[in-house]
């Protein structure tokens, strides 16, 4: 452990577990994909689009390697309702640290007198332009002066690349405008050959773009970043462990893995949590803390109370129907990522109850449904996947609890490494069950 960083400049635990921003000091080097990122990024005129489920590490992996090339960025996010408009006006909201505040950049730039006095005059065109709607609320009107052309030489003038996070959630209307976005900045490479626009989206979203235009085909690379492997999970708490001066257990860290879910963002969050009911607020400076699973209860609750507001009102709302539950159960318990309609078929039906073909089909259609949002149909495959991985990881606790509920009074004496020790309260029982319940579960699917 170095000792300058436990005696001189100890390390916040929010430094090392970093649940909802982008990780740094526990950063995971991913070579493959690094590699493909870095190709692209020097290929002038080249946009490129970042897709995976997320939690996968899209943001992080795409600032990580920005710093490293030495680009500079800018980043808006979208939501359902961004317009077109929203995003030129974010975007060159962001542009004020390059033009104006001139906070340190990754790279030294030189704006010409000219290009900076225009992006003064179009701020001083928008703050005259606010309108005020019947319900009082200031409307950012765009100036004519703000174009996709001029927003393009505002960026290339800075060396700096714009970042479009989430750009799956905007409508389709606006996506065709991206798409003409992205021509605009194809075309202004050859004047600024820094400039482009990388576009962050989620799973099934990297040739929305493209089939809005064929001619973006051969200009835009799409690079995947998929969940993180086992091994990568464990070298993130194994890292911040060393951060923090601190050990965990072999069973404490088996537990964060398979509950993680290969989500880097969930591992984060569950030993954030551990560490803080263990006191670990910083770096420790002298003897190494050993953690054992006495507090992985609290990493599980944790999650499922941080999600009750959202995931759980939506699983409430909809497991009344016993269908539904049987669904969901069948789609988590065969641990495979997507399954047919056959599949889900045969192991509903069993001698207990029998459901029309009629009604599951009726039933996987609204969980599929983005009102619903928690299955995903693949037209390709004719398949079904739970949509998300924080679904999978929220199904998969919240239905292995009701089932150690269920038998909680039963002595399952299988997988003893999995087992929550050390509870005092009258839940213990139940936690312990809810881990074996997990592990027979994975040995019937994989026989």
């Amino acid at each position: 452990m170095n000792l300058y960083r436990r005696f001189i400049r100890p390390l916040r635990l929010a430094d090392v577990f970093t649940p909802n921003t982008t990780a740094t000091v526990t950063y995971i080097e991913r070579v493959k994909i690094e590699e493909d990122f870095l190709k692209n990024i020097d290929i002038t005129g080249r946009q490129i689009i970042i897709y995976g489920h997320s939690g996968s590490g899209k943001t992080t992996l795409t600032r990580r390697m920005l710093k490293v090339s030495g680009v500079n960025f800018i980043i808006t996010h979208c939501e359902s309702a961004t317009t077109f408009n929203d995003l030129l006006l974010s975007a060159f909201d962001k542009l004020d640290r390059f033009y104006i505040s001139q906070k340190e950049s990754n790279i030294t730039y030189s704006v010409s007198s000219s290009m900076k006095a225009e992006y003064k005059s179009v701020c001083a065109e928008i703050s005259k332009q606010n309108s005020t709607s019947h319900s009082e609320v200031s409307v950012r009107v765009v100036p004519p002066q703000l174009t996709p052309q001029k927003l393009a030489q505002f960026l290339g003038e800075v060396n700096a690349v714009w970042i479009i996070e989430d750009f799956h959630k905007i409508s389709t209307e606006e996506k065709t405008r991206l798409a003409d976005i992205l021509k605009i900045f194809i075309d202004t490479a050859n004047d600024y050959p820094r400039v482009k626009i990388i576009c962050i989206g989620a799973v099934g979203s990297a040739r929305e773009l493209v089939t809005f235009d064929s001619n973006l085909y051969p200009r835009i690379s799409e690079v995947h970043v998929p969940l993180l492997s086992e091994k990568e999970i464990r070298e993130i708490i194994n890292r911040g462990c060393q951060c923090l001066h601190i050990e965990m257990s072999e069973s404490l860290i088996d537990k964060i893995v398979f509950y993680s879910n290969q989500l880097a963002s969930l591992t984060h969050q569950m030993c954030y949590e551990i560490c803080f009911k263990n006191d670990v607020k910083k770096t420790k400076a002298f003897k190494k803390q050993h953690i054992n699973d006495d507090q992985f209860k609290s990493a599980i609750q944790g999650y499922i109370d941080n999600n009750s507001d959202t995931l759980k009102g939506i699983y409430e709302s909809i497991t009344k129907n016993k269908l539904v539950w049987y669904i969901l159960k069948t789609i988590v318990s065969v641990e495979k990522e997507s399954v047919t309609f056959e599949e889900i078929k045969s192991r509903i039906n069993t001698r207990k109850h029998t459901f029309l073909d009629s009604d599951i089909v009726a039933e996987l259609k609204k969980l599929s449904d983005e009102t619903v949002g928690i299955l995903r149909f693949d037209s390709n495959s004719d398949k079904y996947s739970v949509a998300t991985p924080f679904w999978g990881a929220f199904l998969k606790m919240q239905l292995a609890i009701e089932q150690a509920e269920h038998d909680k009074r039963r002595k399952n004496k299988q997988n003893k490494n999995l087992i929550i020790k050390n509870q005092d309260d009258i839940d213990a029982d139940v936690y312990d069950l809810l881990l074996r319940q997990l592990e027979l579960l994975r040995k019937l699917a994989q026989s």
